[in-house]
Parts: C-alpha cells; sequence; structure tokens
C-alpha cells in the first residue's frame, strides 16, 4: 500500500472512529431520558438505534484504521490497493451515516420501501455491504499471496 493510500485510509478511519465518538453523545442522552421518564424527549429515536449508529462508527473506524495497519504488510496490486482503500472508506461513511439517519428517522434500513428514509437507509447499507465484502476479498488474497511466499 502506497503511503499516500497507507494516511488517506487512516484519516477516514479517524474521522469514522471520530463521527461514531459523536453519536455516542445523542446515544447517552436517550438512554438517559429512558432512565427518567418524566424528562422529555428531546433526541428522537431508540436506545436500539443510537447504539447501533455508535457502534458502527466506533467498529468501522477501526476496522478501517486496522486493515491500513495490515495491508502494510501486504503486497497488494494497484488495484487490490482501490479496492481496499474504496470498499472500506464506501462502508464506513455509509454504515455511520445509514446507522445516524435510522435513528433519527426511525427507520430500519432493511428493504425497500418506497420514496422514504428506509430506502435511502438500505441503499446505504448495502453500499456498504458491498464495499467491506470487496476490501475484505482483497485483503485475503494479499494475505494468502504473502502466505505463499513465506
Amino acid at each position: 500500500m502506497t503511503n499516500r493510500t497507507f494516511g488517506l485510509l487512516i484519516a477516514n478511519g479517524a474521522l469514522v472512529l471520530l463521527a461514531g465518538f459523536a453519536v455516542g453523545f445523542p446515544y447517552g442522552m436517550v438512554v438517559g431520558q429512558s432512565l427518567d421518564p418524566s424528562v422529555p424527549q428531546a433526541i428522537p429515536g431508540t436506545i436500539r438505534a443510537w447504539r447501533m449508529a455508535h457502534m458502527e462508527g466506533v467498529l468501522n473506524g477501526m476496522l478501517m484504521i486496522a486493515a491500513a495497519a495490515a495491508a502494510t504488510k501486504l503486497s497488494l496490486s494497484a488495484a487490490g490497493e482501490k479496492v481496499v482503500f474504496w470498499g472500506l472508506v464506501v462502508s464506513g461513511w455509509t454504515n455511520i451515516v445509514a446507522s445516524t439517519l435510522s435513528a433519527l428517522t426511525g427507520g430500519r434500513g432493511t428493504g425497500l420501501t418506497g420514496l422514504d428514509w428506509n430506502t435511502l437507509n438500505f441503499l446505504l447499507f448495502a453500499a456498504g455491504i458491498i464495499g467491506a465484502v470487496a476490501a475484505a476479498i482483497a485483503l485475503v488474497r494479499a494475505g494468502l499471496a504473502v502466505a505463499r511466499r513465506a
């Protein structure tokens, strides 16, 4: 992995991680609201939805940083490097955006339901899944290539 791609993947991973940290604030507020029912609900959404949004950002950010670090030990082709980079960038950002929108709008992103937030969330999650799977396959291939040479 080139230094430029490595740096950009680390930076994007750290930004997704920070977005996950930021989403932890509304998560904490919803938890607090659930503990005292007399407090008016200032933040829409459920505890489950905000927990998911928070964890999506934290876990995807860490995944991006870890994959960048691991990729420095691999011999990725130019195409493999692009697949890992773009797959993880798309996955990280679409997952944090879709899960946050789901928490805000009450959607789950589990299917196409018409021209609504749920459909947008579904499409974002689908793009994230495709990106993550493509990146994982590229990393598997590069890892096996290194193992064969050892």
